[in-house]
């Protein structure tokens, strides 16, 4: 069984094949880091370089009135100018830029033609130039400026598909279809050095409007926040020339200090101008309100509905008050009067004016009525009643009784009375209070109306003096912390950065490709790999040739020092282990696609073993593709295919070679049945008589892997041989060589790997096979080849191209 599982894939890292197969395609990561060196040079060279200039701001605005009137009304201010946000998109919005745009000299651009980019002179060129656009569809066209002498030049220019060109004298208007233009020269010496390098058309330039160069620029302006506590920001400005990055990066910080101020003043000024309207108009409803309450007054004859009412309603309770006083002293007066017309001499009646506010002459006559009564109480403990003192005394209490109830009739009529006048006066009190609720709801409607303007009228006229006085302390707060500077070198392109990451680049797609070939690496490379897939048992390695490979394939005779002839011998030892028995012995060759150098070993195979004195035969057996007679450099007019139809017999088909002991059947033309022809009786008959005539056979078969035509003899070998191909043979092709191994039972199936790069062996090479052998040598041992003295470039160039 196989050792391990073959699949199309390298499931595990091998550095040697990963090295083996980086060096054989390094011609790849060459060439990608060749090509992103040079995509870095066009690149760099071609590419016009990009400034950068920044300026820092600190974002603010103060009121400092507001803080020393100590109003919250300034408020507005300070939280309008401390928006901080707002702020910062303020400083991105077109309003900032164009201002700052006007105040640069961008409304007509200058250019100058360099070796490869054309650049533009900001601040720097040698001429000048006023225009007066006609045509509004002008702007954006390129004109060009051709100095023929310092007191003329020629103007060109294409519009609306129309060229125009015209002479015209410097320092003097000169009038176009679609412009009217002045020129005027700076440095005529920089102009003549200009257009010495460029015979036309050194000098162009470009008329734009602001809203052109607020589109243009728009996109090169950022604002990057530094510190949001603080307030700071940086405005970040990128172009293609340095001076024009710092003039506008100043530009913009100026214009939006003196914008915020503008913005400031103007806020303030429409808010006066918002009082002193509303004023007019607030002035006209209070005076309607004022003139309706005052009617209302007038009209209802009281000042406040809800003071009156307060009063009102005290009057009824004090009246009520009164009332309930009346009707006690009512009260007493009658139980006086029940007292008195009772008789009952224990009665108290001092007690029964009690609570009350009893009249005077009324209280006075009880008085004595009870000083009467407890007199006579006195006298009749100690007489009775016909005592002529008791009669007395009974005849003055009669007598004062008449007189308390005279007193007692008159005062219950002057509290009756009185009871009546309160309760009339509390009748007409809660009449009038009934009336105050709708009289009340008028008022406060009114009143209300004139409060509201009243208020509003003096909430106004506060409002405009303290902005009278906070408009005057309204300061800027926003102080440019860093002016923007002029910087030498460009930040783009980042020369460093690009080589640094085309030449990464490269490398990385190179090792990329060396990485998927060695990912999908799928050929043979060494005795090694083969030995992990297959039991079979490891014959030996042919080196691969250096050489073109003469006619004769026959090598081994003609350099028998070499490694090639070396390891033939190596196999032709190594097959000992297979079979040692006495007798002929049939060698199969066979591979699984042609070109694996079946017929190749096959020959070198037959000539080594004809040196050791054995006489060998080789045949070819492979009918459809036959090369054992360009291999001997012959005919092939006759042989295996002519013997088997009985056309010819063995002996007419036996060539000799130009080696002793080494005999060859060529295979004949080629049959329309090679198949039957080999499993036939004359096949059987061929290999019996060449084995009486021969002690060696080599059957040269046709390949296992397309045709199955051979196996048949394969398995009759004495020593079977299957032939491998390094970076040539898939590694599938060992699934064929165990089919035959394990299916078709073929247990004495050797591998023989041809064609291996023997560098890799410089400096040494061992394995040991299932029989227990094992050799080894060093690749440059043998003397054959004649060693040359190599240049650099070829040392160099076998150490990293060698295949």
């Amino acid at each position: 069984m196989p050792k391990k599982k073959i699949t199309a894939l390298n499931e595990e890292f091998d550095i040697k094949l990963f090295l083996l197969i980086a060096r054989k395609n390094l011609f790849w990561l060459f060439l990608f880091l060749t090509m992103g060196i040079s995509t870095a040079y066009v690149y760099l060279r071609y590419t016009p370089p990009t400034f950068q200039s920044s300026a820092v701001l600190r974002i603010g605005s103060e009121n400092k009135a507001g803080r020393i009137l100590n109003i919250s009304a300034t408020q507005i201010y300070d939280e309008a100018s401390t928006q901080f946000s707002g702020d910062i998109e303020l400083l991105r919005s077109k309003v900032v830029l164009e201002r700052a745009l006007r105040k640069l000299p961008l409304d007509i651009n200058y250019y100058a033609k360099g070796t490869v980019l054309t650049y533009e002179m900001y601040r720097s060129c040698p001429f000048n130039v006023e225009v007066r656009i006609i045509d509004s569809a002008f702007f954006g066209t390129h004109v060009f400026v051709d100095f023929q002498s310092p007191e003329q030049c020629r103007i060109s220019y294409v519009f609306r598909g129309e060229q125009v060109t015209k002479t015209m004298k410097v320092d003097e208007w000169q009038s176009f279809p679609h412009l009217d233009m002045k020129l005027s020269i700076v440095s005529i010496q920089l102009i003549l050095e200009q257009q010495s390098n460029f015979k036309q058309e050194a000098f162009f330039f470009v008329v734009n409007t602001i809203g052109q160069n607020v589109s243009k620029y728009i996109g090169n302006i950022s604002i990057v926040i530094l510190n949001q506590t603080a307030q700071t920001v940086m405005i970040l400005v990128k172009e293609k020339t340095a001076q024009k990055c710092t003039d506008l990066a100043n530009a913009i910080a100026s214009e939006f200090i003196d914008y915020d101020l503008e913005r400031l003043g103007q806020s303030s000024v429409n808010i006066l101008q918002f009082i002193d309207t509303s004023l007019i108009s607030i002035s006209t409803e209070l005076g309607k309100s004022e003139g309706l309450l005052e009617d209302f007054k007038r009209n209802n004859q009281v000042l406040n509905p809800t003071t009156k009412a307060e009063y009102d309603l005290s009057k009824i309770n004090e009246f009520n008050s009164q009332r309930l006083m009346v009707e006690l002293e009512l009260f007493n007066i009658n139980r006086l009067e029940k007292n008195v017309l009772s008789g009952d001499t224990s009665k108290n009646f001092i007690s029964s004016l009690a609570g009350g506010n009893p009249d005077g002459t009324l209280f006075s006559l009880i008085s004595t009525l009870q000083t009467l009564q407890n007199q006579k109480d006195q006298l009749l403990i100690e007489a009775t009643p016909e005592n002529e003192v008791v009669k007395q005394i009974s005849k003055r209490l009669d007598e004062h009784k008449k007189l308390v109830m005279q007193a007692i009739t008159s005062a219950r009529k002057s509290i009756e009375d009185k009871r009546q006048t309160i309760l009339n006066r509390i009748i007409e009190l809660e009449r009038e209070y009934m009336k105050l609720p709708e009289m009340q709801g008028e008022f406060a409607r009114l009143d209300r109306i004139y409060n509201i303007n009243q208020n509003f009228y003096s909430m106004l006229l506060q409002k405009k003096a303290e902005f009278l006085v906070s408009r005057a302390g309204i300061v800027s707060n926003t102080v440019v912390l860093e002016q923007a500077w002029t910087t030498g070198a460009p930040v783009a392109p980042n020369k460093r950065l690009i080589v640094s990451s085309t030449v990464f680049i490269g490398i990385l797609i190179g090792l990329l490709i060396i990485f998927i070939k060695y990912l999908f690496f799928n050929e043979i490379t060494s005795l090694e790999e083969v030995n992990h897939y297959t039991d079979a048992a490891l014959l030996g390695i042919i080196p691969k040739y250096r050489h073109d490979i003469p006619v004769s394939q026959l090598l081994v005779d003609k350099n028998p020092k070499s490694a090639i002839s070396e390891s033939f011998r190596s196999i032709r030892t190594n097959m000992q282990f297979i079979s040692n028995e006495p007798g002929p012995k049939m060698i199969g060759v066979t591979s699984t696609i042609s070109g694996e150098g079946k017929t190749f070993v096959a020959i070198n195979l037959a000539g080594v073993i004809a040196f050791s004195g054995k006489k060998v035969i080789v045949v070819d057996l492979d009918m459809r593709k036959p090369k054992i007679h360009i291999g001997f450099n012959v005919e092939n007019i006759r042989g295996v295919s002519t013997i088997l139809i009985g056309r010819d017999n063995i002996d007419d088909c036996i060539n000799k070679s130009n080696l002793a002991n080494l005999d060859f059947i060529t295979a004949g033309p080629i049959p329309p049945n090679p198949s039957e022809l080999i499993i036939s009786a004359k096949m059987a008959e061929l290999l019996t008589f060449l084995r009486e005539r021969y002690d060696t056979i080599i059957v040269d078969t046709p390949p296992v892997g397309i045709v199955t035509d051979g196996v048949d003899i394969i398995a009759k070998a004495d020593y079977p041989i299957y032939i491998l191909r390094a970076n040539y043979s898939k590694r599938m092709f060992i699934a064929n060589l165990n089919k035959l191994l394990i299916d078709s039972g073929i247990k004495k199936l050797a591998v023989v790997l041809n064609s291996v790069e023997m560098s890799k062996f410089r400096y040494g090479y061992g394995y040991g096979y299932g029989y227990g052998y094992g050799y080894g040598y060093g690749y440059g041992y043998y003397d054959d080849e004649t060693k040359k003295k190599l240049s650099r470039w070829e040392t160099l160039r076998q150490m990293f191209f060698k295949s």
